[in-house]
């Protein structure tokens, strides 16, 4: 089944849109803030006029002043999130709103600066439908336009859009070019780079470059279609944006610990809990100790709360949906994710991070090994208790969905940011709440 929906659609005139497609987005959306931000002005003039007249208290103009610095941050974090999948917009413009806002009262309260309640909460639900606005018009509802060369490249996009137990690509529409007159209108060409050259493609791309088209792999636009990586080939850059991980692997492993430390009053008497129902239930303990794939391929020893029955001699396998083996209390812990608090330990000794791909058993990791050459690309990053494949796709049980799990991987990989981190943190509390992908 194809995704990809292609027409003979021209636009008249000679016009030309030179610019990238996610250039242009982010533009329009620089030119939506700066509009907001005179009326922000504007209010906060208002504010102070209401203040005179004795309505508000001065705290309230002088706070709304203050909220223009969230206001501006949450742009500039949704400006960093513009390659991830529009569908994710709600997610999106929720966290780059509130996480600035909260940073905000934050520093009021360490401060012990006097602000106003009231005026933050307007400013907060002001900016947050300013930018989903904004948002949904010049992002989410925007159809871009692709042009391409060759067949071969649209049947390539389809194979990386079309992978098992994958969720449907964000609209997009694509028309096949012939001149440079065909491509003015395009928001972008996309090319596959494994065709045999010749001499009129290569002058004809050639062409496209110096007319300011910006020029996307096959690759390159299914990553930003579906948010996951193609494993066929994978862009020659991968390894370049990985390096430029550098600081944030500090920093994430920081906001590990602290974040450990802080839920720990409540994981503790939980896992209490949690530890008594199982051993109530079954003999054989309330943990279940397994090796798993860490950190540059290194095994570690993974910590959970056993929710199956005991067999020493099972082989590695993928948990089946009803899986006879899940006992009646497992099934609980399963689905709200009990069953891992204490790998809130593995966390804590730099095992595991809250975000990242999910550790897989060693064997598994061995046989993936060997069937798909780029699994071992997943081990760059720190394993993680949740995961961009856990969000987007939920558990796994075949190798053709484990191939499209990497594929969500190797995207956190490259991508791997503290924008793309909350995002995940946000919609794993959605799984928690639900137990949506659970076996």
């Amino acid at each position: 089944m194809s995704f990809i929906h292609t027409d003979s659609w021209r636009r008249n005139g000679h016009g030309t849109r030179a610019r990238s497609e996610t250039i242009r987005r982010a533009g329009r959306m620089i030119t939506w803030a700066v509009l907001g931000l005179v009326l922000f002005a504007a209010n906060t003039g208002l504010s102070e006029l209401a203040h005179q007249a004795g309505w508000v208290t001065y705290v309230f103009p002088r706070t709304l002043a203050w909220t223009a610095l969230p206001y501006l941050t949450a742009f500039v974090l949704l400006h960093r999130a513009l390659h991830l999948p529009p569908m994710e917009g709600a997610s999106i413009v929720g966290l780059a709103t509130t996480l600035p806002f909260a940073m905000l009262l934050i520093v009021y309260a360490g401060l012990h600066v006097e602000y106003s309640r009231g005026a933050v909460l307007v400013s907060y639900i002001t900016t947050l439908g300013w930018i989903w606005l904004g948002y949904r018009h010049y992002v989410q509802k925007y159809v871009p336009v692709f042009g391409y060369m060759d067949p071969e490249t649209l049947q390539q996009l389809n194979r990386i859009v079309s992978m098992p137990g994958s969720a449907p690509p964000s609209q997009t529409r694509f028309e096949q070019i012939h001149s440079i007159e065909d491509a003015m209108h395009c928001d972008g060409i996309m090319v596959e780079r494994g065709l045999t050259a010749d001499p009129v493609r290569t002058r004809l791309l050639a062409q496209y470059q110096t007319g300011h088209l910006r020029m996307y792999s096959v690759e390159r636009i299914g990553e930003m279609l579906t948010g996951r990586l193609g494993v066929d080939h994978i862009d020659e850059n991968f390894l370049d944006g990985y390096a430029d991980h550098f600081l944030y692997d500090y920093v994430k492993r920081l906001v590990d610990i602290v974040a450990v430390i802080a839920l720990a009053p409540i994981a503790l008497p939980v896992g209490l809990v949690v530890a008594v129902a199982v051993n109530m239930e079954s003999t054989g303990g309330a943990l279940f100790r397994q090796a798993r794939v860490g950190l540059f391929g290194t095994p570690f020893t993974m910590l959970k709360f056993r929710s199956m029955g005991v067999d020493c001699h099972a082989p590695a396998q993928f948990a089946a949906r009803q899986d006879p083996r899940v006992t009646r209390v497992g099934r609980i812990i399963r689905k709200y994710r009990l069953d891992e608090i204490p790998q809130l330990w593995n966390v804590l000794v730099g095992d595991m991070s809250f975000i990242g791909p999910r550790p897989e058993q060693v064997p598994m990791v061995n046989a993936f090994t060997e069937s798909i050459s780029y699994y071992p690309y997943r081990h760059l990053v720190r394993p993680g208790l949740s995961g961009w494949a856990q969000v987007r796709q939920g558990y796994v049980g075949s190798h053709e969905e484990t191939v499209t799990k990497l594929s969500y991987d190797l995207y956190y990989v490259k991508h791997c940011s503290i924008t793309l981190d909350l995002l995940i943190a946000v919609k794993t509390f959605r799984t928690l709440v639900t137990g949506y992908g659970a076996r």
